[in-house]
C-alpha cells in the first residue's frame, strides 16, 4: 500500500521552507504516521527512521502535533486545490459521449492520485475523522467551480439520457460510494487497487447509474 520514496520525495517539494534535514523528518514522519497512524506513532522512532537526533524534531516542530500540522498544512492549502483545480480542468466540462466513459474517466483519475499519494490521503483522512478543523478545510477545499462544472455534466448527461434522472446529491452520493469503498480497502486492509478491481468498480458503478 506505500507510497514509494520517489512519490515520497515528490511530495516533500510541498514543504521548501524546511532544510534537508527538517525534510527527512518529515518524510520519516509521513512514512510512520501512515503506517502506525498518529497515535501509536512515537517521535523517538520517527527520528530514528530519519536518522537524526529526536532533539531536532522538537527544535523545529515543538512536538509530535507540531509536525503532524506541518505535513497536513500545505497538503490542503496547496497540493489538494492543485489537485482539484487540475481534475476541474482536464476532466470536467468534456462532452462525453457514453456513461461507460465518463465514469471509467473520472474513477481511473481518482484511484491514480491515491496511489500517487496514499500515505499522505491516509493521514488527512485518519485527521478528517478526528479532527473538526481537518474536515471543515477539506470541504471548503471543494469550490464552487467544482460543484457548478459537476452539476454542468450531469445535468447534460441526464438531458441526453445517459445517466439515471436522479437528483444530483443522489448520483454523486453513488459514485463517491463506488471509489470510497476503493480507497478504504486499498489504505486501511490491504486490498488491491489493480486492473480488476478497479473495473469491476466502474462496473458497480454503471449498472448502479445506468438509465435502463
Amino acid at each position: 500500500m506505500a507510497s514509494s520514496a520517489d512519490n515520497i520525495l515528490h511530495q516533500t517539494q510541498l514543504f521548501t521552507n524546511f532544510t534537508a534535514k527538517q525534510k527527512l523528518i518529515i518524510i520519516a514522519a509521513i512514512e510512520v504516521f501512515a503506517e502506525k497512524g498518529y497515535a501509536a506513532a512515537s517521535t523517538k522512532e520517527i527520528a530514528l527512521r530519519a536518522g537524526v537526533a529526536e532533539g531536532n524534531i522538537y527544535s523545529r516542530f515543538t512536538n509530535k502535533r507540531g509536525l503532524l500540522n506541518a505535513i497536513i498544512a500545505p497538503v490542503l492549502s496547496q497540493m489538494f486545490p492543485d489537485e482539484l483545480d487540475d481534475f476541474i480542468k482536464s476532466r470536467l466540462h468534456q462532452d462525453y459521449v457514453s456513461l461507460e466513459t465518463f465514469l471509467t474517466v473520472l474513477i481511473k483519475d481518482r484511484v491514480t492520485f491515491l496511489k500517487d499519494n496514499a500515505q499522505i490521503i491516509k493521514i488527512v483522512l485518519s485527521e478528517l475523522l478526528n479532527d473538526t478543523q481537518v474536515r471543515a478545510q477539506v470541504v471548503d477545499g471543494f469550490t464552487t467551480q467544482y460543484w457548478e462544472s459537476m452539476t454542468h455534466d450531469l445535468n447534460a448527461m441526464v438531458k441526453r439520457g445517459l445517466i439515471v434522472d436522479w437528483p444530483l446529491e443522489d448520483i454523486l452520493r453513488t459514485m463517491w460510494s463506488m471509489t470510497g469503498g476503493l480507497i478504504l480497502g486499498f489504505l486501511y486492509f490491504d486490498q488491491p487497487l489493480n486492473a480488476n478491481t478497479v473495473n469491476h468498480a466502474i462496473t458497480a458503478a454503471i449498472k448502479a447509474l445506468s438509465p435502463n
